[in-house]
């Protein structure tokens, strides 16, 4: 019997895990004025498979997919393990309203939502998220980024508790959201989830990074 039918069988809870990413060519645009096209698709494969290291190595469930327009990205991500899912519409927010379609046909109790370029990201930060997640059927978690201003990741119980709208001060808008599916959110802070990498400051306070 399979992890995840296990967990079926005994009521558990089962997660199902999406890391959102877009196609490599499409990635990190707004550092054009620090990295040509090569670095930038560089830089995105390298924060990409760094986030699959950290869920891999978190064991936290194993209902993991990877969602993009690219196949070069579900073809990384079919090679660690995951689920590759194609996008269907262009579009992050589309994205997201696909990883909660697809985790309620998977019969998941909740749904954790990622993105790809969280180069501090440990196994620790996403278990001590989930393990904030705990004690209610009807939870909504945020970790905004260091700023406040976005959201680096998005727990939701059920999967289909609201729909996530990412992009600018998308970090008060799921506040915003939970609140009216009658739920009061729980924000996690942590370094990991804080630190992106969007812009080219963000570089400079990310050395490793940057080289």
């Amino acid at each position: 019997m399979s992890e995840r039918n296990a967990a079926q069988g005994l009521g558990e809870e089962l997660l199902a895990l999406v890391t959102l990413m877009k196609p490599l060519a499409l990635a990190k645009q707004r550092l054009r004025p620090a990295l040509d096209e090569l670095q930038r698709r560089r830089l995105a494969r390298s924060m990409l498979l760094h986030v699959l290291d950290a869920i891999l190595n978190a064991e936290i469930t194993p209902l993991r997919a990877v969602l993009s327009a690219d196949p070069l990205v579900l073809e990384l991500a079919r090679e660690r393990g995951f689920i590759p899912l194609s996008e269907q519409h262009s579009g992050y927010n589309k994205a997201a309203r696909q990883a909660v379609c697809w985790a309620m046909t998977q019969r998941a109790s909740s749904l954790l939502l990622l993105p790809a370029d969280l180069p501090d990201l440990s196994p620790d930060d996403l278990r001590e998220l989930l393990h904030f997640g705990r004690g209610e059927a009807r939870v909504a978690v945020v970790a905004p980024d260091a700023a406040e201003n976005g959201t680096n990741a998005l727990l939701l119980r059920p999967p289909d508790l609201f729909e996530p709208s990412f992009g600018r001060n998308s970090f008060n808008r799921h506040l915003a959201l939970a609140r009216l599916a009658g739920v009061e959110p729980r924000i996690f802070r942590s370094p990991g989830f804080a630190r992106d990498i969007d812009l080219p400051i963000h570089l400079n306070e990310n050395p490793k990074i940057a080289t």
